[in-house]
């Protein structure tokens, strides 16, 4: 559920509103006109877990536009098992101070040749 919220510009600044029907909404239309940012979940590939691939996600949004240069960064990365919930997979990813952190624990597989 949500409203429409019309916002009028005048040289990149917020000044007016219309269609807020709570604080709430106010401040997530500023925000995201000023500096829009997402959550970010993804996947990262594991090298001698039971499992081939880790969900990870950001300690904090990042900002909308640096999601698609996260995305090629974490393609690049190959994390050793085990791994447990909450341990950074890359700290301060493009220098965004912003950690990048596995969602699940991954044991280390038993496999014998």
């Amino acid at each position: 559920m949500g409203c429409t919220i019309n916002a009028w510009l005048r040289n990149g600044e917020v000044v007016k509103i219309e269609g807020a029907k709570c604080g709430r909404g106010k401040d997530y239309s500023i925000q995201e006109v000023k500096s829009p940012v997402r959550d970010f979940f993804t996947t990262v590939r594991v090298k001698g877990g039971k499992i081939p691939m880790l969900s990870v996600r950001s300690t904090r949004p990042i900002p909308k536009n640096m999601l698609i240069p996260c995305a090629l960064e974490l393609a690049k990365v190959v994390v050793s098992a085990p791994i447990k919930l909450g341990e950074p997979v890359v700290k301060n990813i493009l220098n965004l101070g912003i950690d990048i952190i596995a969602t699940k624990n991954i044991e280390e597989s038993r496999k014998s040749f």
